[in-house]
């Protein structure tokens, strides 16, 4: 049986390691999005990009809802892998570690804004409003300040 040795220490057979969608890279995947294996750098690098778009002004008409909804679920999509590669078995140092907490962190920033625009864009209450809201009724329109 012959042996990869795919990036970050790990031994693998090689009929089981899938490797990088990504043209002309033959590192072994650590992630699926979507239906696109990535290596590592190339799954950081995929999460930056569309983190940059995202967070970018405006970057959606506030009443193409689908495709804020793609958006955020694709973003959402990023954090999760994020947080299963830092809790998986690929070894890490710490400048990965710090890259998979950017993406992580910068994704819940990124989405929180997005779905307070989204909401704002549709007449809801977002994040301490409704939480004020949801007070007052069960309180009979007491306000706690």
């Amino acid at each position: 049986m012959q042996i990869s040795f795919a990036g970050k220490g790990d031994q693998v057979p090689m009929e089981q390691a899938e490797e990088c969608s990504r043209m002309n890279c033959r590192k072994r995947a650590v992630t699926r999005v979507g239906e696109e294996n990535f290596c590592f750098d190339h799954f950081c690098s995929r999460c930056y990009e569309l983190l940059e778009r995202a967070d970018a002004p405006l970057p959606l008409a506030m009443g193409d809802y689908a495709a804020l909804a793609a958006l955020l679920y694709r973003l959402d999509e990023c954090a999760q892998r994020a947080l299963e590669i830092s809790l998986g078995e690929t070894e890490l140092n710490n400048l990965d570690r710090a890259r998979l907490l950017d993406i992580l962190l910068w994704s819940g920033d990124v989405t929180t804004a997005l779905r307070q625009k989204r909401g704002k864009a549709n007449g809801k209450p977002t994040g301490e409003e409704a939480g004020q809201e949801l007070l007052e009724g069960s309180l009979g329109h007491v306000r706690l300040n």
